[in-house]
């Protein structure tokens, strides 16, 4: 074997673009400090330790043991603890860092005031004191108020906290409130809503437009400098510019007053003076009821009128229609609130609010483009406004120009430290640059800052799980589901985590739940950014399903994936994955290699470079794909039979923001289970991927593959192999090209070029071609010869193809051409020595041909989907073909004539769910195959209604040899239903039937020389088969599983030229496969399968008996934490049961004697 080697060089340009924010980034913490004061809003002082007087204190400043720190009215902190915990502080509240002795951490004395505090450090040191009490905190959320008499009131979101003073002690844990009043003992006490208790932590988003605020000159005035810094769109620099002894003269400035006091979280104060302003029938009271209307949706998503239209939207305020945008995307109406956002900006064009509103809506949907004008706009009008600039950072984000992304959060931040979005973002930005730890701090803060967003816990559980904290992992993941128990997202992450956990079970039910709950992000994300959602939890479920043993299962969730978002990669390669594992492994039957190599080549070209785990479809809502790293990686698999069988692969990737490449290698050896049963295979292969643009990319692949092997054709008896073929198949170089546009997030298209080259060879001492007497009524056979033959095709075609894909609500339409030309060189050379006189030249050459042939086609498709209700889905599509291609290359004596071939193929499809948890599916199809590897290169989609129609033959090839051209028609009807038992069924019944036309090469003795002569052969397959599943999943760690197929052939194989040569064999094969799988958490799993294999055969001139026999298997393995590795060993026909299948049944080929398998696989 030649050594190959690679060179793929590539010049990346990155280009950084820092513009500075108002405030730098805070310092490590120095390793004494107690703390640092991480976010200042309006008038905050600290005292130092051993100081004299009360000093301005500034965001980023390290704070000390002994400081001491008090909040001025309409004022709020955070201060940020050296283990990452964070302190949040209300208006009129004052603090002092104590200094416990060591071990203790540095811990809040409250002196009065409130604090909400934020604790998720694995310390159980930490402590807080108030005059009443001191309490010790166990990994604590939890809220505290002060009295001006020290009462103490502690309300408990999460955690333990021990509470203790002179009179008693006291446990507290989630759920539960103390109150300790002046000389005495904690005591529990009934807590209101969670929610209630922490008003003052809510963000109310800037909606009040001054265009309609209608001020009168003096109030203007007198507010001068407040407005400006409002305009600016600085909603805390407007509240601290804001005269404190100004009272408002009218009801606009009692408006105005109170968007300011929501800036700050004082919704209770808000609330009443917009109370009175809002029952006069003026255009203030008109302002005052959206702000209420803000303030109720913001407290209670989902509580929201329903949007106003029609007349009475005539003549509506800017800050109305922002207020209806807000609700409406609370009644999960995107696309309501998205035009009234649109109308807010036609309303009031100045008004930086409504653009930012517009711009974050636009993004929600995926339209970047439309997202960036809107978002420009917003900040040209006002250029301070934290939730633009936040926007900004997710757009940068969504192009991978992460330190412009990180400047951007950073300046959000610091014109409002308030804004969980600019810390969410700015972690999440920190975790992909490598900055973990770093990165996880921020992700703290913003859960301290909005402690009710299910979100924000979700995106900090997943954190916590990247680093392998379980604990804390699983606590924020479990706070995510109740604090918002429609959100799927925490469920989701949650099933990601109890997979690596190796707790299979659980991950299934989290992640069906995700599911269930999927279409309650339409808060967030528009109806298409749903269905991507939808399709990424069906692909990570198929994952899952897969190691739960429910591969069946696991492939039609894939297939429902695609379904749902064609564009979803993840889905299409898991389709991939699964038709490859029902490949043959000596590749000998290559009935799904089509299906497998398309969807291989779909998914990669989809996939963005550097693709994580989730979609790539990024909205401000979704951030999934930031935990993924800049990294290179090493992956390998080894497996190993103990009859002498190798198998092993390797590959080197590098995964980076614009640019992605893996270097893989590929080596078999089989010696085989008879004579001249060997194989020995290599694979060499690039891969690269590079972003061009934002809406552009570049994939390329190289492959170099040799496979040298004897007869590997499947017999019913192993006695009638050929021992002396030898095949020798080398491709160097297959060269793949495609390029992805992205016009919209609707509309994508896709392109692929590729140069195949194939080059067959193939030795025979004893090949018999047919002899017989060419006469007038046709073809009389008399026997076949015996002859020594060289054979040699090489293949090169040329194929290109463009795609169309358009999606958009309830409908989709998938639309493409491809044309291949190329020509087919083949060289064939019969010699028998023995035949020296008679019909044959007197020197033994019996045929030499050196053939030329053309080979063209034409492939024109379109696929139309349409969702008529959400329980129904229609397919329709159709197909035409037009392939020009040898005669007959395959069968000396060869032809040197070319024939052609064409067929139109309607499509139609059908996938129901009559009930919740039941699908009925339906499809039928029909197709042209193709003539070689040429087939298999295609972006036409290989499913209808989840049903593969993508065959490179039906026939099984130990059965009919290689086929050109076969046509395919099927049926298929499956259903499908899920117990809430976790008990799954399912039945499939499929009709397959193909047709193959092809010209058989025979020797005319009647001529001489012995003249070729022409043979048709018309052969008609019909199969016919039902498969019924069902999986049980027991427990944590159990799955029971049973599959039955019935599989009915009939072949019809008959010969024009040879009248009353017809055969009509058929084979019945039933199979039965019982399996339970065993996973426990520390990472072992065992399984055990017994395998029961029916078969009768008819029509056959020799009899053919059929076989009756079980196999049984046993696997035992270890998983290393997080998946890194594993191990596994089994041992493979343990009973060492023998069998006789007749190959007219597709079959896998089971082991022939008691075998031993043993795997290593890992990657890091």
């Amino acid at each position: 074997m030649k050594a190959l080697k690679f060179f793929v060089t590539m010049a990346v340009l990155v280009a950084a673009m820092s513009p500075a924010a108002a405030d730098p980034p805070a310092k490590p913490m120095p390793a004494n400090a107690a703390g640092v004061l991480a976010h200042v809003e309006g008038t905050v002082e600290y005292w130092p330790a051993g100081g004299k007087e009360w000093r301005p204190a500034q965001a980023g400043q390290c704070l000390g043991p002994g400081d001491k720190l008090r909040t001025q009215r309409n004022s709020r902190m955070e201060v940020q603890m050296p283990d990452g915990s964070v302190q949040r502080y209300f208006e009129l509240t004052t603090v002092e860092l104590d200094t416990p002795p060591p071990p203790q951490a540095p811990g809040p004395n409250i002196r009065r005031g409130r604090m909400f505090m934020f604790n998720r450090s694995q310390q159980t040191q930490a402590r807080f004191g108030t005059p009443r009490v001191s309490g010790a905190i166990r990994g604590t959320e939890f809220h505290v108020r002060v009295e001006e008499d020290g009462t103490t009131e502690i309300s408990l979101l999460d955690g333990q906290v021990d509470l203790s003073n002179e009179q008693g002690r006291l446990a507290l844990n989630t759920g539960e409130q103390a109150v300790v009043e002046p000389g005495g003992a904690p005591r529990k006490t009934a807590m209101l809503e969670a929610h209630n208790i922490i008003q003052w932590c809510l963000y109310y988003p800037g909606v009040l437009c001054l265009e309609d605020l209608a001020l009168d000159p003096a109030e203007t005035t007198a507010l001068r400098e407040s407005l400006e810094a409002y305009r600016q769109g600085d909603l805390t620099g407007a509240l601290a510019k804001y005269p404190a002894a100004h009272q408002p003269a009218s009801d606009a400035g009692k408006v105005y007053q109170a968007a300011l006091l929501l800036s700050v979280g004082k919704s209770e104060e808000a609330e009443k003076i917009l109370q009175s302003a809002a029952s006069q029938p003026s255009q203030p009271g008109r302002l005052a009821q959206a702000l209420l209307r803000v303030i109720a949706c913001t407290r209670n998503p989902g509580s929201g009128m329903p949007p106003t239209t029609g007349a009475a939207a005539a003549g509506r305020l800017a800050t109305e229609w922002l207020a209806d945008s807000y609700e409406a995307q609370s009644a999960s109406q995107l696309e309501t609130a998205r035009q009234a956002a649109q109308s807010a900006t036609q309303a009031a064009p100045q008004g930086g609010f409504a653009w930012a509103r517009l711009a974050e809506l636009e993004f929600s949907f995926g339209r970047t483009t439309a997202a960036k004008a809107a978002l420009a706009k917003a900040l040209a009008l006002a250029p301070r406004q934290a939730q633009a600039q936040a926007l900004q950072g997710f757009t940068f984000s969504a192009q991978n120009r992460w330190q412009e992304a990180l400047a951007a959060f950073e300046k959000a931040i610091a014109l409002d430290g308030a804004l969980a979005s600019g810390w969410l973002g700015r972690g999440l930005v920190k975790i992909h640059l490598g900055q973990a730890e770093e990165g996880r701090k921020d992700l703290v803060m913003a859960a301290a800052l909005e402690p009710q967003r299910s979100l924000l816990r979700s995106y900090l559980g997943k954190a916590f799980s990247q680093v392998g904290d379980r604990v804390h992992a699983t606590r924020e993941l479990e706070l995510a589901k109740r604090l918002d128990p429609a959100d799927p997202t925490p469920h989701l992450y949650s099933a990601l985590m109890l997979q690596t956990q190796n707790r299979i079970n659980a991950a299934v039910s989290d992640l069906e739940r995700s599911q269930e709950l999927n279409d309650n992000r339409s808060v967030y994300r528009s109806r298409l950014l749903l269905d991507q959602d939808r399709a990424v939890r069906s692909a990570n479920l198929a994952s899952i399903y897969r190691d739960a043993g429910m591969e069946d299962f696991g492939s039609r969730e894939a297939s429902r994936a695609v379904q749902s978002d064609y564009a979803n990669y993840s889905a299409h390669l898991f389709l991939a994955n699964s038709f490859a594992d029902l490949q043959s492994a000596h590749g000998v039957n290559l009935r799904y290699e089509t299906a497998a190599t398309a969807e291989f080549l779909i998914a990669n070209l989809l996939a963005p470079p550097g693709a994580g785990v989730l979609s790539r479809g990024i909205s401000q809502q979704e951030y999934s794909r930031f935990f993924e790293q800049r990294r290179f990686g090493l992956a390998n698999s080894t497996e190993y039979l103990s009859r002498g069988a190798w198998r092993q692969g390797t590959v080197q990737y590098g995964e980076f923001d614009d640019f992605s490449y893996s270097l893989d290698g590929f080596y078999a050896s089989d010696h085989g289970t008879r004579n001249n049963g060997d194989l020995e295979q290599w694979s060499l292969s690039a891969q690269a991927k590079a972003r061009v643009t934002r809406e552009d990319t570049l994939y390329f692949q190289a492959i170099c593959a040799e496979t040298q092997e004897g007869d590997l054709v499947q017999y019913y008896n192993q006695a009638n192999a050929n021992t002396g073929v030898r095949l020798k198949d080398r491709q160097i170089p297959l060269l793949l090209g495609g390029w992805r546009h992205e016009w919209s997030p609707e509309s994508t298209t896709l392109l692929l070029f590729a140069r195949l080259a194939d080059d067959l060879r193939q030795t025979d001492p004893a090949q018999s071609p047919l002899l017989g007497l060419g006469v007038a009524g046709g073809f009389i056979p008399l026997g076949f010869g015996a002859n020594n033959f060289n054979y040699r095709s090489r293949l090169e075609v040329y194929s290109f193809e463009a795609q169309q894909l358009w999606q958009r609500h309830n409908h989709s339409l998938i639309a493409g051409a491809r044309g291949q030309f190329g020509e087919f060189s083949t060289r064939s050379f019969q010699f028998n020595p023995r035949v020296s006189v008679g019909s044959f030249a007197p020197n033994g050459v019996v045929s030499d041909q050196d053939l030329v042939n053309d080979f063209s086609r034409l492939t024109l498709y379109g696929y139309y989907n349409w969702e008529i209700a959400d329980p129904l889905l229609l397919t329709a599509g159709v197909s035409y073909d037009r392939v020009l291609m040898p005669q007959n290359y395959r069968n000396p004596p060869l032809s040197n004539l070319g024939e052609t071939r064409g067929q139109v193929s309607p499509k139609a499809g059908l996938i129901w769910r009559p009930w919740k948890a039941g699908t009925l599916r339906a499809g039928y199809t029909r197709s042209l195959g193709g003539v070689s590897s040429d087939q298999s290169v295609r972006l036409e989609p290989t499913q209808v209604a989840g049903f593969n129609q993508a065959y490179r033959s039906l026939i099984p090839e130990s059965i009919a040899g290689s086929a050109a051209a076969p046509k395919f028609e099927i049926a298929s009807l499956g259903l499908d239903h899920h117990f809430p038992t976790r008990t799954y069924l399912s039945a499939d019944t499929e009709w397959l039937h193909s047709k193959v036309e092809r010209i058989l090469g025979a020797y005319d003795l009647l001529a001489f020389p012995a003249g070729a002569y022409e043979i048709r052969e018309r052969v008609a397959y019909d199969e016919r088969a039902l498969t019924l599943s069902a999986r049980q999943l027991l427990g944590e760690e159990w799955s029971l599983g049973a599959r039955y197929r019935f599989g009915e052939v009939r072949l019809k194989d008959q010969f024009d030229q040879i009248p009353g040569m017809v055969n009509r064999p058929e084979a019945t094969l039933q199979q039965l496969n019982l399996h339970a799988l065993f996973n426990h958490r520390c990472g072992f799993f065992a399984q055990a399968e017994a395998l029961w294999h029916r078969q009768s055969n008819r029509g056959y001139t020799t009899p053919m008996p059929g076989d009756n026999f079980w196999q049984v298997n046993f696997y035992a393995g270890y998983r290393f934490p997080r998946r890194s590795a594993e191990v596994l060993v089994g041992l493979l026909n343990a009973g060492d049961q023998d069998y006789r299948l007749n190959p007219l049944n597709l079959h896998a080929e089971l082991p022939r004697e008691r075998t031993l398998a043993a795997s290593l696989r890992f990657h890091f």
